[in-house]
């Protein structure tokens, strides 16, 4: 029978492909300078009727210590050459299928860290190398999935472009690796010998779940691993496989295909960019190719973005979290602390934007993307489960009817700001757009390798605590720890403390006999963020872990940052009969925090943007003009003579006076309008969304030109009161320079410098 993937391979010239082939005994020999590669061959069978489907090949070492394939790729970690024995281990496996009398699906298992740095020239001899009636299917382990995600994505992709098919090994092994199952679509998906082997827990319904879920969607068929005997093939159709390998259909040997049939897999899937938003460059274009966007103010589209959030919180532990943020101011100390938990308790939790630093909270994987990138315009959340999938995208609205065009995650102006946006639930759209973000993300982690652990020439000796006293130790323990530990009787409808130890009393002032047989949300005050608290009984219900930071407050009414630890307990049956809370005051770290993140976007003296935040500001809303054709003005401020009030008064009324101005300022520029101080006495207004300087208007109102002269009279106005200091009252006044985008410049720096011009010009009088 014709190999049904063949027909996806390009014709090969005989000449080139003996030489190929002849290169595999010599990348067979090189390897072996540090092993022997031998190539087994395992069946894997159709478990309705028992025939042979395909053959897995198996690796094995010299006879001796790396005979196993454990030991033998545990040499290779160690050495730092795992890439170059799994090309060797493939090469052989293809050689020996090539030898087939007939065709053969061959499965081979390829690490991910050698599909994530895959090179058009491996790939091109990889195609070459595999003979026209050999279909291979690659195997990729669940275990290695999230280290590098997006390279190992491109992997596969290419993978399939060769026209091999692509399996997910091990399923169930690391549940965690299932989160990139909906983007690596597997056309099979092998289920871990332990799944066949072990017993039914949640944790193995769970895993199933996802999986039948996944297959169910996307047509891949189940292949259970590791069946023995009858009873693991009755668990293997339990949960749904089709394909078998296992002692009990036979063992690893020569490769043998006589009656081998077709492997009867799904046609592929589609190829990526076939579907509605196709040569899409941003999510914003990808979702508004079949849905209108609808327009809102930035809370609401923050407030529905924090539901996102929420609900990724209570999902398991196979959810993948990808957000976008304009830039990496957005990411405050609240965000922070959001996506922290959200890290602790998702497979994958990435960000990207730009000048997002590479971890931009404990456990979050950030990506600074390129200043040009169309992505930095765009307002990005996405969550992607087993059973649940949404996004969430958001731009700026363009100028029309009179809108002016903001920032999505700006510091100022928020209710005046308008933003376009698309909420999908579809999980195919969802897909796609996580996808592309998820193209953005770099490596995760540095590919080091691994070494192996360092033996005791010591016989260890058994350590432990004599069972009699190990209940008063565990107490005393806990009633002196440093941390605040509480447990709740998880049997009781409201879960009431049952005990509390000293720490928690010192933290919250109260007694034991205010706090026993209550539920611990008394802590709770009008401040507390009820987002980060409606999950947690949800979760716990659940059966899994808390890990969140919460405003409470103690018995005098003052409030504090509580990082809280929530654990299950269960009995020898599995069930819940106990929650173990731990708990931290973090007020410190929190304020610290907050005060860092300020201070990098804010002057201290007069609370406005500094001259780095004013910059940036000015950039994004010149990207934004050239995009939508408005303009952009810029105003220079100098005050005047203000070096003469710090000689006469003192630096002390000189900063009295500089706060005045700001205050002032402040108050005469346009709503969404922002002002900055670049340093000394020296600020800048930058003014956005203004009409197109050349052509018609597209709405009514007033011109560019004659918007800048009201905003600079009014500024001039403000300051013209007069300034009580200590023992004088003087009246200020400034110099100011203007410039317009396009017409005057076409860089901030350019744009700057004509305002400056212009501003000393004013200063001598001209």
């Amino acid at each position: 029978m014709p190999s049904t993937g063949a027909a996806c391979r390009r014709p090969r010239q005989t000449a080139h492909a003996r030489r190929l082939r002849g290169r595999v005994r010599d990348v067979t020999s090189t390897a072996s300078s540090r092993w022997t590669i031998r190539t087994l061959y395992q069946p894997i069978v159709d478990l309705r009727d028992g025939s042979l489907v395909a053959v897995e090949a198996l690796s094995r070492g010299e006879p001796g210590p790396r005979e196993s394939a454990q030991a033998l790729f545990a040499s290779a970690r160690a050495s730092g050459t795992l890439t170059e024995l799994d090309e060797g281990c493939l090469h052989a496996a293809l050689h020996g299928a090539g030898r087939s009398p007939g065709p053969v699906t061959l499965f081979v298992n390829i690490e991910a860290v050698t599909l994530s740095a895959l090179t058009p020239r491996r790939l091109a001899e990889w195609a070459d190398l595999a003979a026209e009636h050999v279909r291979v299917v690659v195997e990729v382990t669940e275990r290695d999935l999230l280290e590098n995600a997006a390279e190992l994505v491109r992997g596969v992709h290419a993978v399939r472009d060769l026209g091999w098919d692509v399996a997910l090994d091990d399923a169930g092994a690391e549940p965690k690796g299932l989160a990139l199952m909906p983007f690596l679509r597997p056309d099979v998906i092998k289920l871990d010998l332990a799944l066949v082997r072990g017993h039914t827990t949640l944790q193995t319904a769970a895993v199933v779940n996802a999986v039948r879920a996944e297959a169910e969607r996307s047509g891949a068929i189940l292949l259970a691993e590791g069946i023995e005997n009858e009873q693991h093939l009755e668990r293997a159709l339990a949960m749904g496989a089709r394909l078998g390998q296992g002692w009990m259909f036979g063992r690893p040997g020569p490769l043998a295909t006589e009656g081998m049939s077709a492997l009867p897999v799904p046609p592929p899937p589609p190829a990526r960019g076939g579907h509605a938003g196709a040569g899409a460059r941003t999510p914003y274009e990808m979702l508004t190719a079949t849905s209108a966007a609808q327009r809102a103010t930035v809370p609401l589209v923050a407030s529905m973005t924090r539901q996102l959030e929420r609900q990724a919180l209570l999902l398991d532990d196979q959810t993948v979290v990808l957000a976008n943020f304009q830039d990496a101011a957005a990411m405050t100390p609240a965000t922070r602390r959001r996506y922290e938990s959200l890290a602790s308790l998702s497979a994958l939790t990435a960000v990207t934007g730009a000048g997002m630093p590479d971890e931009p909270a404990p456990g979050v994987h950030g990506t600074a993307l390129e200043s040009g990138d169309p992505l930095t315009e765009q307002w990005v959340i996405t969550v992607v489960s087993p059973h649940f999938a949404a996004a969430l995208v958001a731009r700026d609205v363009t100028a029309e009817c009179g809108d002016e065009p903001v920032r999505a995650h700006g510091p100022v102006g928020h209710s005046t700001r308008r933003l376009d946006y698309v909420l999908t639930y579809d999980r195919q759209r969802v897909l796609e757009v996580a996808g592309l973000v998820l193209s953005k993300v770099r490596a995760m982690s540095a590919a080091a390798p691994a070494r192996p652990p360092a033996r005791s020439t010591q016989t260890p000796r058994a350590v432990g605590v004599p069972p009699a006293v190990l209940p008063d130790l565990l107490l005393r323990a806990i009633s002196t720890a440093s941390n605040g530990i509480v447990i709740a009787d998880a049997t009781q409808p409201d879960l009431p403390l049952v005990y509390v130890n000293a720490a928690f009393l010192r933290l919250t002032g109260y007694s034991a006999d205010e706090v026993l047989g209550r539920n611990c949300r008394f802590l709770q005050g009008p401040a507390t963020d009820p987002t980060q608290v409606q999950p947690i009984s949800r979760r716990l219900l659940a059966g899994r872990d808390v890990h969140t930071v919460l405003l409470n407050y103690r018995r005098d009414g003052s409030a504090f940052w509580n990082e809280l630890h929530i654990s299950p307990v269960t009995d020898a049956a599995g069930d819940i009969t106990h929650y173990i809370g731990n708990q931290l005051d973090v007020s410190s770290r929190v304020e610290r925090e907050r005060r860092t993140t300020y201070l990098a976007h804010h002057d201290e003296l007069t609370a406005l943007p500094n001259r780095a935040h004013t910059l940036d500001h000015l950039r994004l809303e010149l990207r934004r003009a050239r995009r939508n054709g408005g303009s952009v003005a810029v105003v220079m401020l100098d005050l005047d003579q203000f070096k003469e009030i710090n000689d006469r008064f003192g630096h002390a009324a000189g900063d009295s006076a500089l706060r005045w101005a700001a205050r002032r300022l402040r108050s005469a520029i346009r709503a969404g309008d922002l002002l900055g101080r670049l340093g000394g006495d020296e600020f800048l207004v930058v003014l956005a969304g203004l009409p197109p300087t050349t052509g018609p208007l597209e709405s009514p109102g007033p011109s560019a030109d004659e918007t800048l002269r009201r905003v600079q009279e009014h500024i001039h106005a403000a300051l013209d009161r007069p300034l009580a200091l200590a023992h004088a009252e003087v009246r200020l006044s400034a110099s100011s320079g203007a410039a317009l985008f396009p017409r005057d410049a076409a860089e901030a720096a350019e744009l700057i410098a004509h305002a400056d011009a212009a501003m000393y010009l004013d200063k001598s009088g001209g």
